[in-house]
């Protein structure tokens, strides 16, 4: 049983990746059923700067950028520090954010209030802000995963030992690399099918892995505080 042993101890890794999942399947969606990629403020921030020089959709790029922003003030309030007793929170924020996006979907918003939702939750995700062995990570922005990536293999290379916490910081984020793009896979060959069979859209389906993870996150703290009660029962 090494390798349960191995998944206890990591599992904040674990659950990290399940979040990058999460994100590649909800961006994957946005982009399915809006056009846009709603996860990546960089390329929003520029794509207001030249709607503002050359004429655009400024409130829309605008409206994703301040959604953004509120949702991480939101994670932000709920996790004022960084603590490993604050799984029930994280389960409630990803309860909280399918059931935001279920409503934008099943109520009759325009699709600039739905894309605005879906920039929202992105950015309470994000602003959870979880940590790996010390280093700040983030589950919905891949460019940070990719140059950390680079980083650990290039001192490996440097001291010639592909051993050690480089070695185990450069599989974590090549890891969470594979994992974002499994959720892409994910939405992009499930969604149609389901779009015919039962109805339901790209962003339906990313609502629901989100129930789905909040569940199974909370599932995780009852099991732990029912394991701790129990070895302290004489």
């Amino acid at each position: 049983m090494s390798w349960l042993r191995a998944a206890r101890r990591e599992a904040g890794a674990l659950w990290i990746l399940m979040l990058v999942l999460l994100a590649g399947a909800l961006n994957a969606a946005g982009v399915i059923q809006f056009g846009q990629t709603l996860s990546h403020m960089t390329g929003n921030l520029t794509k207001l700067g030249l709607s503002l020089a050359e004429g655009g959709p400024v409130l829309l790029i605008g409206g994703f950028l301040l959604a953004f922003l509120l949702g991480a003030t939101v994670s932000g309030y709920a996790f004022p520090t960084h603590s490993l007793g604050l799984w029930q929170r994280c389960g409630f924020v990803l309860l909280t954010c399918g059931g935001l996006l279920l409503m934008s979907e099943s109520l009759p918003f325009p699709d600039a209030l739905r894309m605005v939702a879906v920039a929202g939750v992105l950015g309470a995700q994000n602003g959870l802000a979880l940590r790996y062995r010390g280093i700040l990570t983030r589950t919905t922005h891949m460019t940070g995963h990719l140059t950390d990536c680079g980083a650990a293999l290039g001192r490996m290379l440097h001291s010639r030992r592909f051993l050690g916490e480089d070695l185990r910081l450069f599989l974590f984020h090549l890891l969470c690399l594979i994992f974002f793009a499994l959720g892409v896979v994910f939405v992009a060959w499930s969604s149609p099918w389901l779009r015919e069979r039962i109805g339901l859209d790209a962003i339906d389906l990313a609502a629901v892995c989100y129930l789905l993870a909040g569940g199974f996150t909370l599932l995780r703290v009852v099991w732990h505080r029912w394991n701790l009660r129990r070895e302290d029962v004489p």
